[in-house]
């Protein structure tokens, strides 16, 4: 059984990444720094998450500093953490463009 507290903080976290995003995409305003702290904030509590991703930034010699990313690739970082999370279903009905 998971942890109740767990679970509410993962659906925190993929409520403020529905937000950015959907502000972005819907406005093309950005809040940058509140999208970079929820991008690194969930890399340090989804270790395995980031491991995939680092293993594959290295493997296609994709790897970039996020604070130096364009705001487009910082949405698209956010778009997949929240794929990670909760699958493509549930983002499409939020009207997020995948």
């Amino acid at each position: 059984m998971q942890n109740p507290f767990q679970v509410a903080e993962k659906a925190k976290s993929i409520a403020e990444h529905i937000s950015i995003i959907r502000d972005y995409q819907q406005t093309g305003l950005f809040d940058r720094p509140k999208a970079l702290e929820i991008y690194k904030k969930f890399n340090l509590e989804n270790a395995d998450y980031c491991v995939l991703m680092n293993t594959t930034a290295a493997a296609t010699n994709s790897s970039i500093q996020i604070d130096s990313a364009s705001d487009k690739i910082i949405v698209e970082n956010l778009k997949r953490q929240a794929l990670w999370v909760v699958g493509e279903e549930p983002l499409t009905c939020k009207e997020i463009i995948i």
